[in-house]
């Protein structure tokens, strides 16, 4: 009786404890709810307004008035968004490389026994935590024809350089700074991929008499190819989305050499006060980021190794 009754007091304990663990609904909800809240105002909202007014002429001030596809129409007639995707997949194919390569090679270097590494770590992800604008602005009086740049050179017996009023040198400009800005935070993650590698999988390549190069490519970028292809997509998208560097240290010149599609969309929404456009040229960028990414979610199957 009494080992029954301890049973049954055991029981009633268990299902009070898995009750009270539980509790009611709304709770769950009521955290949830803010974050739903935000997403729907500020993400899920905007995008659907977006995609809505691409098929419209509307002002800031204006109305809207919907005219199908003729602004998509007109983005395939559009010289100045066409130099824009151009200036764009450029950026794209030289920073996404450098930026990478940088983060791997800097990676790699500060996992060997440097003195102070924790600290060089600390200091490259220093730009990557700091304001975009204010290095920007920083870098544009740099690079000005009678800056620090130019004035070094002159003191080494070199002619200046006209990194700001030339479209080669001035993109070039842009994608430096971009890659120094942003390299910090692919270092990290790639170090913490590197430090996943165990040591003994080293010592056994080692013994089998691999060299470094057989080691890089035969085991330390296969087993770190995750970590390479989480950074590898997140750099693409930024590229994709550059702003900041060019609206600060060049403005999209000199000669639209260095307007991206992020300035160009800005300057026709907020300048040329063409919202139904500029939402046109969003969905475009939109689809866009899409078939890389997909394309790169395709591609990892091929080279990224998860075991």
């Amino acid at each position: 009786m009494d080992r029954a009754e301890g049973e049954a007091a055991d029981g009633s304990v268990g299902r009070l404890r898995r009750r009270s663990l539980q509790g009611p609904r709304w709770v769950g909800w009521a955290f949830v709810l803010p974050g739903l809240i935000g997403l729907a105002v500020f993400i899920v909202l905007p995008q659907v307004a977006s995609l809505v007014l691409g098929f419209a002429d509307s002002t800031l001030l204006g109305g809207t008035q919907f005219t199908g596809t003729q602004n998509y129409a007109r983005l395939l007639r559009d010289p100045q968004f066409l130099n824009s995707v151009m200036v764009t997949a450029v950026f794209v194919l030289v920073y996404v490389p450098a930026n990478i390569a940088i983060s791997m090679a800097m990676a790699m270097w500060l996992k060997t026994r440097i003195a102070g590494r924790n600290w060089l770590r600390v200091i490259f992800l220093i730009p990557a935590l700091s304001p975009l604008v204010a290095n920007a602005a920083v870098f544009r009086l740099l690079f000005q024809q009678d800056g620090v740049v130019n004035q070094a050179l002159a003191a080494i017996g070199l002619a200046p350089i006209p990194w700001l009023s030339d479209g080669s040198w001035a993109l070039a400009v842009v994608i430096g700074v971009s890659v120094w800005q942003s390299f910090g935070y692919n270092m990290i993650v790639l170090g913490a991929g590197l430090d996943s590698i165990s040591p003994d999988v080293i010592a056994a390549s080692r013994i089998d008499g691999a060299g470094r190069f057989r080691r890089l490519v035969s085991i330390t970028l296969p087993l770190v190819s995750p970590a390479l292809f989480f950074t590898t997509v997140l750099t693409v998208i930024g590229a994709w989305q550059t702003f900041a560097q060019a609206y600060v240290i060049t403005g999209g010149g000199p000669g639209n050499s260095t307007m991206t599609i992020m300035l160009y969309l800005y300057q026709t929404a907020f300048t040329n006060n063409q919202l139904g456009y500029a939402s046109a040229i969003a969905t475009v960028l939109f689809v866009i980021i899409a078939i890389f990414t997909l394309f790169q979610l395709w591609g990892q199957r091929r080279w990224v190794h998860y075991d």
